[in-house]
């Protein structure tokens, strides 16, 4: 199946070899605004992921943007928008799943290599499927859709919203980045050098060694440093968004040792950045040292632990908070966890102890940091991306849900209309 992205001709291949020329690998979707509704939405309290919350506040909608937000007293609704008022629901903007395999017809594990830096998922991203349609019911409207861990480096993952549309309507960013399972997964069982840890940070290392001396010889002769043209290797263009720090690597890394290795191989020596894309076990034990990288961790989909030392139970949310890390979130890396069950995995936080605001933050704001989206979506501010929940209170209490969804300004979930979903 051919489709058109921003003037550039994209194959559905199912194996996703192919590879394509698109604004030098990097391709940010910006979608059409024309003809998209406009709303001025009125509800008890909102909560911006940008400050403190709004009681009593109007959010102006217009052609898929935000165009303000503040208290109803203060804000006046334009001649043509459409007034939505829901008198004691909470709005919030919509929930961003770190790590997530249900954005299309599957994972991608191409199992004959190691590393594979040529394979990309958005050849097989299915818009709004049934997976996604769930996933809105449980405020989910953007996910980080990622290869599986099946080698040491999957392929090229795509940030995408859950809502319809075409494929050139969903993606945010291709590639939005690049995957890499440093341990837990990919482990050869036949001998081969990659059927240990040190094995497996070997093959990585020689992977993106090969790909940043790649990057490094085009820069230079772009700069004019050098004066014959590289030749050009398809299987390595997308690791160009990726030195050059456009774009971050996240890892499927947990325990303290492989953590370890993510935080010297991956951030020390590569200079990439980097998203802790698992963190589960004992992870939490090594806090300081991603503190001192500012590095996010995205924890999940394993909430607690059995701890040896005391024989007691652990959040590992809540082990990182109390360790000081403050860009934390949760993520479900569904279908392990139903795509809709993302906050659900932060309610489990919260209840060993991280604090609820953050949690709202951490799903929200701290999540889009980590992908490096936040001048589009992750909170309620003008110009951003019109990704709103309506709920009925704190998403973080099971007992509330999600009554409305807008996705770029458009309703996509209605409870009033629609069935509800969860």
């Amino acid at each position: 199946m051919m489709f058109t992205f921003k003037g550039f001709a994209f194959q559905t291949l199912p194996l996703c070899f192919a590879l394509c020329w698109c604004c030098d690998g990097l391709v940010a979707a910006e979608g059409d605004a024309g003809g998209k509704p406009k709303y001025a939405i009125q509800v008890a309290k909102v909560l911006t992921s940008a400050g403190e919350p709004i009681v009593n506040g109007t959010i102006l909608v217009s052609n898929g943007k935000i165009q303000s937000v503040g208290k109803t007293s203060d804000i006046g609704v334009p001649k043509g928008y459409t007034r939505i008022v829901h008198k004691s629901c909470f709005a919030m903007p919509g929930l961003i799943d770190a790590h997530s395999h249900v954005g299309g017809s599957g994972d991608l594990n191409e199992m004959v290599y190691q590393t594979n830096p040529e394979l990309r998922n958005w050849d097989q991203i299915i818009p709004h499927n049934e997976d996604l349609k769930v996933a809105i019911a449980g405020g989910v409207t953007t996910i980080c859709y990622i290869p599986g861990s099946g080698t040491n480096m999957g392929g090229w993952g795509t940030l995408m919203k859950t809502g319809p549309g075409d494929v050139s309507d969903v993606i945010i960013r291709a590639p939005g980045v690049l995957k890499i399972a440093q341990s837990g997964n990919p482990e050869r069982r036949d001998g081969e050098v990659g059927s240990g840890r040190m094995g497996m940070n070997y093959v990585i290392r020689q992977q993106l060694e090969e790909g940043r001396l790649y990057v490094r010889q085009w820069d230079d002769f772009e700069a004019g440093r050098i004066a014959n043209q590289p030749q050009v290797n398809l299987r390595l263009e997308y690791f160009k968004p990726l030195f050059h720090r456009e774009i971050p690597v996240v890892v499927h890394t947990q325990a303290y040792q492989v953590v370890q290795s993510t935080l010297r191989i991956l951030h020390d020596e590569m200079n990439l950045k980097v998203v802790i894309d698992h963190g589960t076990f004992d992870s939490y034990k090594i806090s300081d040292e991603i503190i001192k990288r500012n590095i996010p961790v995205m924890a999940g989909p394993r909430g607690f632990r059995y701890e040896p030392d005391d024989g007691q139970i652990k959040g590992i949310v809540a082990e990182y908070a109390k360790r000081g890390v403050t860009w934390l979130s949760v993520n479900t890396d569904a279908p392990v966890i139903p795509q809709e069950e993302l906050a659900f995995q932060a309610t489990m936080a919260v209840r060993y102890g991280w604090d609820e605001e953050d949690a709202v933050s951490g799903m929200t704001i701290e999540a889009a940091r980590a992908l490096m989206i936040d001048d589009r979506v992750g909170s309620l501010e003008p110009g951003k991306d019109a990704d709103i929940l309506i709920t009925t209170g704190s998403i973080v209490d099971p007992r509330n849900y999600v009554k409305q969804v807008f996705i770029d300004g458009v309703s996509v979930y209605d409870i009033a209309q629609d069935r509800r979903r969860f």
